[in-house]
């Protein structure tokens, strides 16, 4: 293989275009090369990665980043900012708050529209800026964004997610725990301020402290109920606390979870289905977080949020604390395969003999994983776009078998919504 016949070569489906076109754009990096040339699974556009890594090395061209500028770096723009300066603004709105917008460009995860609205909306003035001097940048390189020939992805949820269930729960508690409390703190005023029990003796309270005897009693007695009070006040904070660090966890995990879907939909076409929240039914109900049916096959998704450092070997998975690893007591490359065999055994029972792709989405950015050898396919959210792109590999199931598959899927959601 040449140079010309390496950028010939076309880049994943998710943006189907020629590698030597989309070097000079800037949207090919040393990075992504590099992700393609391990984990492509198209062979040519393997062998082409590495190809183009390697004469990269050998010629020592200028780093690929530089060629998606038309304007220098340094020249300040009409806005008052200079590229370098937008390109390291950080993005403000959701899904991608907190990244800098030059490389969100560039991966064409936020397209002109979205630096459009940034214009307009956006309340931080720098961001409003960068916005403006990148949509100059792109209009200039007049890039175009993809086209959804075939619509959008569809999506069908059936119903409420695990995390949600769970918050609900979570903040059912949460109210019991509250009124028993109060509960309690209004028997203790009762009981305090009353006089009941003094009136059956026939005594006042400044007859009962006339005496050392009365004064000391008096004083147990509001001593008791006061550390009675502190004691459950205390507990109940602490039990309150506890639960909002689940809610928090289980709210990551939703967050998580529609973010994987915003990007789905940016990516996937009307070819692909997506079915979220699904509960297989049987003996032993199954929790799925997503299936993905195409035209290439079944994928059934295993979304984490975990929050540290992790590590993922074979089907072990580790987390670090301090300097040691601990081994987790779950496994979500086990779990993710688990849930593939009951999704099968599901499409068996009307006849559906396909095989179904077991793969587990690392959603959270903000933690650490190491991935060596795994088991199963780890997707991590900053690569979802080309891992989507690198599963298009050719028709394997005909639009007949996935209209046949997404009714099933499609009738499951129904029945559950009907049930919730």
């Amino acid at each position: 293989m040449n140079i010309e016949d390496a950028r010939k070569i076309y880049w994943l489906k998710n943006y189907y275009k020629p590698l030597g076109e989309l070097l000079d754009e800037g949207y090919l990096n040393q990075s992504r090369l590099e992700w393609a040339a391990e984990r492509a699974y198209d062979p040519a556009l393997k062998e082409a990665a590495k190809f183009l890594l390697n004469w990269q090395k050998q010629s020592s061209p200028k780093p690929v980043a530089d060629k998606k500028a038309t304007l220098p770096s340094g020249v300040q723009l009409p806005s008052g900012m200079s590229l370098e300066q937008a390109r390291a603004t950080l993005w403000t709105l959701a899904p991608f708050k907190g990244q800098p917008m030059g490389m969100l460009v560039e991966t064409k995860q936020i397209s002109i529209k979205d630096l459009g609205y940034a214009v307009d909306n956006a309340w931080d003035e720098r961001v409003r800026k960068a916005a403006m001097v990148l949509m100059l940048l792109r209009l200039d390189q007049a890039i175009k964004e993809p086209e959804t020939p075939s619509g959008f992805l569809n999506v069908t949820s059936g119903g409420k997610s695990y995390a949600e269930y769970k918050q609900d729960l979570l903040t059912l508690i949460q109210g019991i725990l509250f009124g028993a409390s109060l509960t309690l703190s209004i028997v203790w005023a009762v009981g305090i301020f009353t006089k009941k029990q003094l009136n059956q003796t026939g005594k006042s309270i400044s007859d009962l402290v006339a005496s050392p005897t009365g004064v000391i009693t008096f004083i147990i007695i509001i001593v008791f109920f006061a550390s009675l009070l502190w004691l459950t006040s205390f507990l109940t904070d602490k039990v309150m606390e506890r639960i909002d660090r689940q809610k928090e966890n289980y709210r990551k995990g939703e967050e998580g979870e529609n973010k994987v879907v915003e990007i789905m939909a940016r990516t996937l076409d009307g070819n692909w289905s997506l079915f979220r929240n699904i509960l297989l039914p049987g003996r032993k109900k199954t929790d799925l977080d997503a299936v993905l049916v195409g035209p290439s096959g079944i994928w059934v998704l295993e979304v984490k949020t975990f929050t540290g450092t992790y590590r993922n070997v074979g089907e072990h998975w580790e987390y670090r604390i301090g300097n040691n690893w601990k081994q987790s007591s779950k496994s979500p490359s086990r779990q993710a395969k688990n849930n593939a065999v009951c999704l099968s055994e599901f499409f068996k029972a009307d006849n559906i003999s396909q095989w179904v792709t077991p793969v587990v989405i690392w959603a959270n950015q903000e933690s650490s994983l190491t991935i060596e050898n795994p088991s199963v396919a780890i997707w991590q959210y900053n690569r979802l776009p080309d891992e989507l792109g690198n599963i298009w590999r050719g028709e394997k199931l005909s639009e007949s078998e996935r209209l046949k598959i997404t009714d099933k899927l499609s009738k499951l959601c129904e029945q559950q919504k009907k049930l919730t």
